[in-house]
């Protein structure tokens, strides 16, 4: 048999080491695939976590944890105590030490912290205009200790930055944060559609109608769709304003056919 040499040009050059692109997308694909997997696998073993703390567990670790003040001269918060105490008195509620803290701040915002307390500013207080408005947004931030949203945040985002940092070292930190908040955001708009959907049935349970609801939170998104406040920013986090209050208007039906 005669040997014939393939010319230079119509053979691959690996004297540089180099893998040709479609390997290294492989590769990368398998990196990638990997780290989801991962994700994924810790995200599940976090939430499973938080969900065998007990709500007396929760309410000892973070009995200490204060923002804001539980008193105030400002007679807009002595109105939404009295909201938040109707509310935390429903039977369907976890056991916590439930608490209204008030911030001076003037961006309307409001937010639950572990343990039961709940947040609202300046801001968001002068915005309400009626008991059953104030008592959706106070019930949506309930709605975040009933599903242990904020728990499962924390959780999540300790144990995924802890196994990320170990794997791509302490000076990657920065990167590994941006990669967990990156995938967080799906949890946060599922969230918050929990919280909306929990604090609507909340509400309207306690004042057995949804007037003012929708007028409230519609207004409120016109009035800020440029700016967005803190507590109403529907950024990636959150789901389209349209959809929220598409699903809410769903719920007024299923509420009042009852």
């Amino acid at each position: 048999m005669k040997f014939v040499a393939k010319k230079l040009e119509a053979t691959e050059d690996n004297s540089s080491g180099a893998e040709p692109w479609h390997a290294q997308l492989k590769n990368f694909g398998l990196v990638f695939g990997g780290l989801a997997l991962l994700y994924l696998l810790l995200g599940f073993i976090a939430d499973f976590s938080v969900m065998r703390i007990s709500d007396e567990t929760e309410a000892r670790w973070f009995h200490k944890f204060k923002i804001g003040e539980e008193t105030s001269q400002t007679p807009d918060f002595d109105k939404a105590k009295e909201v938040f105490e109707k509310l935390i008195a429903h039977p369907d509620l976890r056991k916590l030490p439930y608490s209204l803290h008030y911030l001076p701040g003037n961006a309307p915002n409001a937010f639950a912290a572990p343990g039961g307390g709940v947040i609202v500013t300046k801001g968001l207080l002068m915005e309400t205009t009626n008991s059953t408005a104030l008592a959706l947004v106070l019930g949506h931030e309930l709605g975040h200790h009933q599903y242990r949203h904020t728990l499962k945040g924390i959780g999540r985002k300790v144990l995924v930055s802890f196994a990320f940092s170990a794997i791509f070292g302490s000076s990657s930190g920065g990167i590994v944060t941006k990669m967990v908040d990156l995938a967080e955001k799906k949890h946060s708009r599922k969230a918050e559609t929990e919280a909306d959907d929990f604090g609507f049935r909340l509400a309207y349970s306690v004042y057995g109608n949804a007037e003012g609801y929708l007028e409230f939170f519609e207004e409120q998104h016109m009035r800020y769709k440029n700016q967005h406040p803190a507590w109403l920013q529907f950024n990636n986090t959150h789901p389209a304003t349209s959809k929220r209050i598409q699903h809410l208007k769903a719920l007024v039906k299923e509420l009042n056919a009852k």
